[in-house]
């Protein structure tokens, strides 16, 4: 784990990760799933999880899932049309104080292009414009006493407007570009109401 500039939104979604710990509501939309104990979301591909949660556009969802995040794996199924793939780097994120809060673990969706029937290999894989961004907590963050619910991960799952193969700065650039927007539209929507 490494000691890294945090984007303004990984320091808000560890803030709200950590309220919905110890009891509070969640701030944003969101979906709480059930999902495998041992593969999390990661079973699933990018339409199927539109499909079954709720958000506030096509591009963006919040998940909450309850799973051990050491027994988390990638799934590779032949099955599959692709799969979920992180970073082997963990981004630690810190307090104002700089105490650790958690953690976020960076994953991108890769799918087999075999669009004339030719069978999957990795020269046919592909890297998609869909993100996940896996939030949670240290253990030692917060007392024990304080945490109502346990072994909470949050994920972002977030659609960027290109697959970027060489350069995943500018990728987590346009993510912020859009999720920005996103945000506008919601306060502007709310003064609306």
């Amino acid at each position: 784990m490494r000691k890294s500039n945090d984007h303004p939104m990984d320091k808000d979604m560890m803030k709200n990760l950590v309220k919905y710990v110890i009891g509070k509501p969640f701030p944003r939309k969101h979906t709480v799933m059930d999902v495998d104990d041992v593969y999390g979301i990661r079973v699933l591909s990018p339409s199927q999880i539109l499909e079954s949660t709720k958000g506030t556009n096509n591009n963006t969802r919040l998940l909450i899932t309850f799973q051990n995040r050491e027994n988390c794996k990638i799934f590779d199924s032949k099955e599959a049309p692709g799969f979920w793939k992180s970073t082997t780097k963990l981004k630690g994120i810190f307090d104002a104080n700089k105490r650790h809060i958690g953690n976020i673990k960076i994953g991108w969706y890769y799918y087999y292009n075999v669009d004339d029937g030719r069978d999957k290999s990795s020269s046919r894989l592909r890297k998609s414009e869909w993100q996940i961004r896996e939030y949670y907590l240290a253990p030692t963050y917060l007392p024990q006493s304080k945490v109502e619910r346990k072994n909470v991960l949050l994920t972002m799952m977030i659609k960027t407007k290109a697959a970027n193969n060489n350069n995943n700065d500018k990728s987590d650039d346009k993510m912020q570009i859009v999720l920005d927007k996103q945000e506008i539209m919601q306060s502007l929507q709310c003064l609306q109401l």
